[in-house]
């Protein structure tokens, strides 16, 4: 199994933070000095992002992550931790906590992947043409596709200097590891999260990417941001983070 990249910042209870779709622990850089006081920030790069290594093996890619994850936890030498999943991070937080509920204090979704049926449904169908025409799934994830849909899904269509940030970040990683990660999502990506312990949910009001509840729920927290809310809406983010975590 490949160990993680990772960095751990700060001082406090201990607190992992696991990004989203092809993006680095950069994605953590305005939330990282406003939690910085209250929490050992543990941010990890998944299995084939950023300068964390993957090998193709027996093992799913989310099986990958969520053992990667667990055997970090040990070698840092953390009883148990508090834990954050954005994005596609949503998901892998959701299979870990299945398998190590145990070692979870705290459980906070932001951004949480909860995929509306139409854009659940175009992922299943460019997946099942990238099966047998893998150029396909090359294609769409390069170039000014790939910039489009970060600046559709990530940023909800407004302008912003960060789009770019991102899609350099993103397309500087393998394809397959890319492609892996939307594999990952698509048995469940219009389900809700299933997860046996109570978690705290943080959605933005403007977020192309996620269906929110309906009828939120006394765990759901919504706020003024899109996807990008990590970077976009920090301060809101890291207060509720604060809150929460410190009532946990």
């Amino acid at each position: 199994m490949a160990d993680l990249n990772y960095r751990v910042e700060g001082d406090g209870e201990a607190l992992l933070l696991v990004h989203g779709f092809g993006v680095s622990f950069n994605i953590w850089k305005k939330l990282v000095p406003l939690l910085r006081p209250y929490f050992t920030l543990i941010m990890i790069e998944a299995p084939g992002i950023g300068g964390s290594p993957f090998e193709k093996s027996g093992q799913s890619y989310l099986a990958a992550s969520v053992e990667a994850i667990e055997c970090l936890r040990s070698m840092l030498g953390f009883d148990s931790w508090n834990v954050l999943g954005y994005s596609t991070g949503s998901r892998v937080v959701e299979a870990y906590v299945r398998t190590y509920a145990s070692r979870v204090r705290g459980l906070i979704f932001l951004c949480p992947l909860v995929l509306p049926r139409f854009t659940s449904l175009n992922l299943r169908f460019s997946l099942w043409i990238d099966k047998f025409i893998p150029a396909y799934g090359d294609l769409i994830l390069t170039g000014w596709r790939l910039k489009f849909l970060i600046f559709l899904l990530g940023f909800s269509l407004k302008q912003n200097s960060l789009a770019g940030e991102w899609f350099e970040e993103i397309s500087q990683n393998p394809r397959n590891v890319l492609k892996e990660t939307l594999r990952m999502i698509s048995p469940t990506g219009t389900c809700p999260l299933e997860i046996p312990m109570p978690a705290s949910y943080i959605w933005g009001k403007d977020d192309f990417v996620t269906q929110r509840p309906r009828r939120p729920g006394p765990h759901d927290f919504l706020i003024h941001a899109n996807h990008a809310a990590p970077v976009l809406a920090a301060d809101e983010v890291s207060e509720l983070i604060i809150e929460l975590l410190g009532s946990s």
